[in-house]
């Protein structure tokens, strides 16, 4: 194998690791199980109590169709963890708003999600601080659109 070829292998073989941890489908079903909802739920209120946004706004960022999301925003509203609002300057647009419930539940959710796997806290300082200063890199450079 060249050594272009190893270095794309090593970067697929990285990029595969760093995806099954980020899409553990455990983690998933331990936030679920702990909050109450689904997991596509649970994304879109993290989203909304991040800050309200439009429904068209939401669904790009989730990458969902508009009348998925519909759904989506129709439960969490029953359940009382969001509400839709009149758009201060557009009145064909509503805007999304996550209740204090809803602030809760997404911040219950996020302290799940922010807790690194055993295996990562149990790396050396210095190793931590390397791959935060190369996944630092990598997401600059895409930024860029490098």
């Amino acid at each position: 194998m060249t050594a272009s070829g190893r270095h794309d292998d090593a970067a697929r073989k990285a990029w595969q690791a760093m995806a099954d941890l980020v899409l553990d489908n455990e983690r998933r079903r331990e936030v679920s199980e702990q909050v109450g909802l689904s997991f596509g739920k649970i994304r879109a209120l993290r989203r909304i109590a991040g800050r309200p946004m439009p429904m068209g706004e939401l669904a790009a960022l989730l990458g969902v169709d508009p009348p998925n999301l519909t759904t989506v925003v129709d439960d969490l509203e029953g359940a009382g963890l969001v509400e839709r609002r009149a758009h201060p300057t557009d009145r064909r647009a509503k805007i999304v708003v996550a209740t204090a419930a809803g602030a809760a539940l997404a911040r219950r959710a996020e302290q799940i999600l922010e807790r690194p796997p055993v295996g990562l806290s149990e790396l050396p300082a210095g190793d931590l601080e390397t791959l935060e200063r190369i996944l630092s890199r990598v997401r600059r450079d895409r930024a860029l659109g490098r």
